[in-house]
């Protein structure tokens, strides 16, 4: 008596440990953006491997800015699927290193989290971002350089300055590189602005923002 219900009991242990397993292509993609692409998608595909049904629970990605999703709830054994990844990259500029859990019902593997990274063009890089003139220095003409990453999508607008008392000249020099010029009329006391760059890049205007001063 004793025996057979061991038997019984291993039985109904195997009925309930059944392999099954999501097993994915790749858990860690990387992608290449242009400038001005407001929107990134990746796929990570899967496949069920085990020899029951797999139903994936939730899918949680680890920022606002992206919008995760499987095809359908439940894989049948064999059957392949995917995570579909939406990135907004509006605001973003360099690299962008996010993650998504993904809870299914397999015991064997609950849970597995997926990686994504995004590398956004930086379309104006502005080297330095602040330009100062020490107060009784001659009021020298300064300059700081602007390198635009696609010049062909890129085209500058209004120059903005808060302060009258900076005159402000942009110079188109090769290779998509700019030059703005700074001179101040008067270094005999303190004064500072702010400088906006307008730019239009791949159709969406944006904003840049220069610091000079008299200190």
């Amino acid at each position: 008596m004793m025996r057979i219900l061991a038997v019984i009991l291993a039985l109904l242990a195997g009925g309930q440990t059944g392999r099954a397993a999501l097993e994915w292509k790749t858990t860690d993609l990387q992608l290449k953006t242009e400038v001005g692409q407001e929107q990134a998608v990746a796929v990570f595909p899967f496949r069920n491997q085990g020899d029951r049904p797999v139903r994936i629970l939730s899918v949680d990605p680890s920022c606002s800015c992206m919008v995760a999703e499987p095809g359908k709830e439940v894989y049948a054994p064999g059957e392949t699927g995917e995570i579909r990844v939406e990135v907004a990259l509006t605001g973003y500029v360099g690299r962008l290193r996010r993650s998504i859990a993904v809870e299914t019902d397999d015991a064997a593997s609950r849970f597995a989290e997926l990686t994504l990274t995004v590398d956004i063009p930086e379309p104006v890089v502005i080297n330095p971002r602040f330009l100062f003139w020490r107060v009784g220095d001659r009021p020298e003409q300064k300059s700081l350089e602007l390198v635009v990453t696609e010049p062909k999508k890129t085209a500058f607008g209004e120059i903005a300055c808060t302060n009258p008392l900076f005159h402000v000249q942009l110079q188109p020099e090769p290779d998509g590189r700019y030059r703005l010029a700074v001179q101040p009329a008067d270094v005999r006391q303190p004064a500072e602005a702010i400088i906006r760059l307008n730019v239009t890049i791949g159709g969406r205007p944006q904003v840049y923002v220069v610091y000079v001063a008299v200190k």
